[in-house]
């Protein structure tokens, strides 16, 4: 029970920044091995983004409760995800040759390509949450940040690592994930789909898979594999997927009525 409840502590301390207990491994073995509890700690990142949501709401109304909630979110993962999002479009969209792309990856200097991406991004998300009603919105906080991690967390098993170095924070290189953790990481990410029906289960599973199968192809053209910065991003390119699924379901939803 110690071992697992330190691989997830060690998932967690990777993936936000809370503190964590000094015994909990951080080392990167450590943390490529906790990789498979990534969707769990996804979900308990969307749950706590519900909460806050719902409460601030209350207080505030949505509009301004919709920002709030993502700079809570942005405070408690440390802007891990966008980061990588701003990265892969300045490296993809500035570099030439897959060296290039990936020294542009590297550089903690941030482009244009990079702004533009996080000011989309953080715009989507904002109207999209704000054009949800209160339940459904945070219905898809919850989905989209479990399902957002376990999809990316899958992107290792189709590509290769695309960088020659060893100076890097991506764990998941150092380690394959057998299907036992794989299996762990589809259940935490689709857990939450229980809420809804079947039939909009699968359709938001079908977008997903497309998305991802989009990205896939993405990183095989630029960069012939991936990175930590393509992980981020996809998380963040998921999760946008998710809500804008969300708000065309409740678009339909309203037309139909």
């Amino acid at each position: 029970m110690k071992r697992h409840l330190g691989a997830i502590l060690a998932a967690a301390s990777f993936l936000t920044r809370l503190p964590m207990p000094l015994w909990v491994g951080k080392d990167s073995e450590a943390i490529a091995q906790a990789s498979r509890w990534f969707s769990l700690i996804g979900l308990c990142i969307g749950a706590i983004a519900a909460c806050l949501f719902y409460v601030l709401t209350s207080i505030m109304g949505q509009p301004l409760a919709v920002v709030l909630t993502l700079v809570g979110i942005i405070l408690l993962t440390g802007a891990f995800h966008e980061d990588g999002l701003a990265d892969l479009c300045d490296g993809f969209g500035g570099g030439w040759e897959k060296s290039r792309k990936l020294a542009i990856m590297k550089d903690s200097q941030i482009g244009a390509y990079g702004v533009l991406a996080l000011v989309a991004s953080f715009s989507i998300k904002v109207i999209a949450l704000t054009q949800l009603p209160l339940t459904l919105a945070c219905s898809a906080l919850l989905i989209c940040h479990a399902g957002s991690r376990a999809i990316a967390g899958l992107v290792a098993v189709y590509l290769p690592y695309a960088r020659d170095d060893d100076n890097n924070k991506t764990p998941q290189k150092d380690a394959a994930l057998p299907h036992r953790d794989r299996l762990i990481l589809c259940i935490f990410g689709a857990l939450p789909l229980m809420i809804f029906p079947l039939g909009t289960a699968l359709l938001l599973i079908a977008v997903w898979l497309v998305t991802f199968i989009g990205l896939i192809r993405l990183m095989q053209c630029h960069i012939q594999g991936y990175t930590g910065d393509t992980l981020g991003a996809t998380q963040q390119i998921v999760e946008i997927a998710g809500l804008i699924f969300f708000v065309i379901y409740h678009f339909q939803i309203t037309v139909s009525i």
